[in-house]
């Protein structure tokens, strides 16, 4: 079983950004300018105008959800999900948490009584004039009292990132913004959760599905266990793997954005390192690279450097890989961005032995 190209089967050719977030059950989108891409590659031929009108019509929500880290979702999904993830993750709050950001229950009632008041009614303040009302009603920002704040309030359901202004980032009450929740149990939400995940990931472990979405393996059991007749098992070194039925593997060059759910969405990542040599793919505090994919298998590094009326797109292959096998998805790239590309390739990452396993790294 090539574990790998199964993967890069699944990532499919999809008619929007709903449905990217739909099949992969929430996408991870704390960079923003990545994320973009992450969602228009798995479609068809959504640019990136396309994809930031789902979010500006609030149709797709990025907020804080698995792991206390920013994620696309479905407005529908947004409750229940924040029902499974935003109640625990404020439980992990530890007081020496609340003690570093100089914020208490008091201050936090405060900030929530001030953004209800200035956003009802369909407001929609950027962070920078959030942060001046937590000023006005005396909550200063000198130890990140507004970044503790909004992920607070995010993670509570009370508000979500809105439409961006500019290029600023903005918010809004989530039950006006959003107002058409769905409601469900914990157990049906956790298994519609492993459903998606197991249908985009697959091949993948319990293991994997418990490290995505932040639970136990007791937990990702139970959910996964009522779905898992809907899926095919393979046992491959030992490990037992669930997977669609009738997927088949997929290939070719694709140069995949920081963060890229094909990458991050998985415990074990030995599976894209069999064809060349490993390299880091994160850093030691877990900041993901962009990667070249070919056929499954990691061949490289590349960033994007972004200019006025174009884009430069600088690759850095392993030893081995033909650069030439990118250029359709590199048109593909400029096509999304509505920009030209000029491609260049520079040295080769560092390759080697290293104290950490880049395969496992979270």
């Amino acid at each position: 079983m090539d574990i790998a190209a199964l993967r890069l089967g699944n990532i499919g050719q999809l008619a929007s950004a709903e449905d990217v977030v739909r099949s992969l059950g929430a996408v991870q989108a704390q960079d923003y300018g990545q994320s973009l891409w992450a969602l228009g590659l798995r479609t068809a031929s959504c640019g990136i105008a396309d994809i930031e009108e789902a979010l500006r019509s609030g149709r797709v929500i990025r907020t804080w959800l698995m792991r206390g880290t920013i994620h696309y979702v479905l407005a529908e999904d947004v409750r229940w999900m924040l029902d499974l993830f935003g109640t625990r993750d404020l439980a992990r709050l530890t007081p020496k948490a609340w003690a570093y950001h100089r914020m208490t229950p008091e201050l936090m009632s405060l900030a929530r009584k001030t953004f209800v008041s200035a956003l009802s009614g369909g407001g929609c303040l950027t962070r920078r004039e959030m942060i001046e009302l937590m000023a006005q009603v005396g909550i200063p920002d000198d130890r990140q009292q507004s970044y503790f704040t909004f992920i607070h309030l995010a993670q509570e359901g009370l508000v979500v990132p809105g439409p961006p202004r500019g290029k600023e980032q903005t918010f809004v009450l989530l039950d006006e913004w959003a107002p058409d929740q769905r409601s469900m149990a914990p157990e049906e939400a956790l298994s519609l959760l492993a459903s998606r995940f197991f249908g985009s990931h697959g091949p993948a472990t319990v293991a994997d599905f418990a490290n995505w979405a932040g639970i136990g393996i007791r937990e990702a059991t139970r959910g996964f266990d009522p779905v898992k007749g809907s899926f095919v098992r393979e046992t491959f070194d030992g490990k037992e793997y669930w997977l669609p039925p009738d997927l088949s593997p997929g290939s070719g060059a694709f140069v995949l954005p920081a963060y890229d759910e094909l990458v991050i969405g998985y415990k074990d990542r030995g599976a894209y390192f069999t064809r060349y040599d490993e390299i880091p793919i994160s850093t030691y505090n877990g900041m993901f690279y962009a990667t070249i994919i070919e056929d499954g298998q990691i061949a490289g590094l590349w960033k994007r450097v972004m200019k006025k009326t174009s884009v430069d797109v600088e690759l850095r292959p392993l030893p081995g890989f033909d650069v030439d096998r990118l250029a359709e998805h590199t048109a593909r790239f400029s096509s999304f961005l509505g920009l030209p590309v000029r491609t260049l390739v520079k040295d080769a990452p560092s390759t080697g032995s290293s104290k950490v396993s880049w395969r496992s790294r979270t």
